[in-house]
């Protein structure tokens, strides 16, 4: 007969975490709905704060509110493009290659987060302004003082181009973590030939992919072999 001996309660120490957690969700929600909902009231009142529409009217008739809205659109919609141009196959070779050099380059895509956007778009002015920019000075000593700007950052051109430089950041994260955490042998399972039309090349061609399925990643067999552990020993001898 053996005899339990149990140590006295410790005492119940006050967790902050949740309270200060919930604190902070108030604050953001606040800081978020606030504007918004002022948006709306404006957006659906006149000012006499009268229930209408005809703000919505005037901003689609009024060429002055019109332009901008359109220009708006189209730099939103080509910006977001090119960012997933560019970011899903910097993503995919990151993520799912060898490529020499990958780390280098997560690294200085995650570090571009660090810099304001600001700082680039001023940069990008010293750099391509149509007078005062350094490569169209450098391009005037060579085709005369008299010729036009080869680069204008103020153009639809240039703010798109550099909204993308600052833009595709985010859509590389997302696509480079989303690919982190998808297991590798989906990719081999979708490329391998279905039995129907080609037995024996599905047969050689799947080999590979069964013993991917079969020997997992060491931090998953050793995973499993704990769980099999703990099983085994809540489960009492015979």
């Amino acid at each position: 007969m053996t005899t339990v001996t149990t140590s006295p309660s410790a005492k119940p120490r006050i967790d902050w975490t949740r309270p200060v957690l919930w604190l902070f969700a108030a604050l953001l929600v606040l800081l978020i709905l606030l504007p918004l909902s002022w948006l709306a009231v404006f957006a659906f009142t006149d000012k006499n704060r009268h229930p209408t529409l005809a703000n919505f009217v005037t901003l689609f008739s009024n060429p002055d509110f019109l332009d901008p809205l359109l220009t708006t659109a189209i730099i939103a919609t080509t910006s977001a493009v090119i960012c997933c141009i560019v970011a899903a196959p910097i993503s995919w070779l990151v993520s799912r290659t060898d490529m020499p050099g990958r780390q280098i380059i997560r690294a200085l895509v995650t570090a571009s987060f660090v810099t304001p956007p600001f700082l680039g778009a001023v940069a990008w002015e010293l750099l391509a302004a149509p007078n005062s920019g350094l490569l169209n000075q450098l391009y005037r000593l060579f085709a005369g003082e008299d010729a036009d700007a080869l680069f204008n950052i103020y153009s639809m051109t240039g703010i798109i181009f550099v909204i993308s430089c600052y833009t595709f950041p985010f859509v590389f994260v997302l696509v480079a973590n989303a690919l982190d955490t998808m297991p590798g042998e989906l990719e081999s399972t979708r490329t391998c030939p279905t039995t129907r039309s080609r037995p024996r090349d599905a047969e050689h061609g799947c080999e590979n992919t069964r013993r991917a399925l079969c020997d997992r990643r060491p931090h998953r067999r050793a995973r499993g072999t704990a769980q099999r552990a703990l099983l085994g020993a809540r489960i009492p001898a015979a």
